[in-house]
């Protein structure tokens, strides 16, 4: 079942946790004797302050004195105020507030509960919860083990600003209803297991600023509509299964793109790599054929266009205004032709790749210029 944050929002596991005998930390100590007194506040809790919390019902520990398990289910809670403080025990991993009269969903619960490493399991099952993320900004549960769908009903206010979902078990097609979230900034959904094409509806996001899908199976082409977000400074979708021509206008207002690692073919588009703001482009390990274009930003810093297709010579005069290029990888293409001079005029390059590719000639004197190169790659040369 996917993960869902409504009243039926569960990942399934058992209700009845066996407790063993153990002596908590002071921190979780304190921790668990506050939470007693927010659950009595509001209702009658089968636990007794007196004893070791390890001892009570519905609470499991380690041998290592660290509560892995809490189970809350049929407490009869309807105030969710303790949530939070659950988040404090950064050693839980299963958590079962099911069966309860719970109405909503505190806006920081799963964030703050997210940066809990182990924490694996939810269950808020059978409760009253309608619209429990109202207000939420930003929402951070990245790094865990959560699958199914990636969720949609994250608040009616659609208010989110920020969704982080990177490394876990997602699966599925990204969802047309994230454009509702006119509010969006971030959206990672890095290291999933992510299927289909990119929505189109991504264009409707006036306040998209990152994009990061990489590391799926998303098929398709790069849709066009991408280059229509003016505020899209980061675009990553690299380690995918996308095909295709890159569009020519996807870079228009971009400072970092990455399509490394896809099935992209044709040549790389007039104009790509020469927008004003481009500071990082990686399109390595592609299909790309044709030159590298001449027209060049002055703002790049990286340029990885290795283990294509590419063909021809490097231009001349590459580094007339590359004063930032730090780093240029153009290995494993086919490169010809003698390797310029004006490489010389490169002098921030700290790591230079031209290694498996067709150059002829000598090496220009004029690479000894580049007082800041550390890496210099030229195996597998005709020369």
């Amino acid at each position: 079942m996917g993960f869902r944050f409504v009243s039926c929002f569960y990942l399934l596991f058992p209700l009845f946790f066996t407790s063993v005998s153990s002596e908590l930390s002071s921190t979780q100590k304190s921790l668990m004797d506050n939470l007693y007194e927010l659950l009595h506040n509001q209702t009658t809790v089968p636990w007794s302050a007196d004893t070791d919390p390890c001892s009570w019902v519905g609470v499991a520990c380690t041998n290592s004195s660290s509560i892995t398990k809490l189970s809350l289910s049929n407490f009869g809670l309807s105030i969710s105020s303790f949530l939070p403080l659950v988040c404090g025990i950064d050693s839980l991993e299963a958590l079962d507030v099911s069966r309860n009269f719970l109405t909503s969903i505190p806006d920081m619960f799963l964030t703050d509960c997210g940066k809990v490493e182990g924490l694996k399991l939810l269950n808020f099952s059978l409760n009253r919860v309608a619209d429990g993320l109202a207000g939420l900004r930003s929402l951070n549960l990245s790094y865990n083990h959560f699958n199914g769908s990636i969720p949609t009903n994250l608040g009616k206010s659609k208010s989110l600003e920020e969704l982080e979902l990177s490394h876990n078990f997602f699966q599925g097609p990204i969802p047309e209803g994230l454009a509702d979230y006119q509010n969006l900034t971030v959206i990672d959904l890095s290291a999933n297991s992510l299927s289909g094409t990119l929505p189109d509806r991504l264009r409707e996001l006036p306040k998209l600023e990152v994009l990061v899908l990489s590391a799926n199976s998303l098929t398709g082409t790069i849709p066009t509509s991408l280059s229509s977000i003016t505020t899209l400074s980061r675009f990553a979708a690299n380690q995918n299964q996308f095909r295709g021509l890159i569009p020519s206008g996807i870079t228009k207002y971009l400072k970092n793109l990455d399509l490394s690692y896809n099935r992209l073919w044709g040549s790389i588009p007039d104009g790509l790599l020469s927008q004003p703001n481009l500071q990082t482009v990686d399109l390595s390990y592609n299909m790309l054929q044709g030159s590298i274009p001449e027209n060049l930003s002055s703002s790049l810093i990286r340029l990885r266009l290795g283990s294509n297709g590419l063909n021809g010579s490097i231009p001349s005069e590459i580094c007339g205004k590359l004063q930032k290029l730090v780093y240029l990888e153009l290995e494993n293409n086919s490169l010809s032709g003698s390797i310029p001079s004006g490489l010389g005029s490169c002098t921030s390059l700290q790591l230079l790749s031209l290694a498996q590719n067709n150059f002829t000639g000598v090496l220009p004197r004029q690479l000894g210029n580049l007082s800041q190169l550390q890496v210099l790659k030229l195996q597998k040369q005709p020369f």
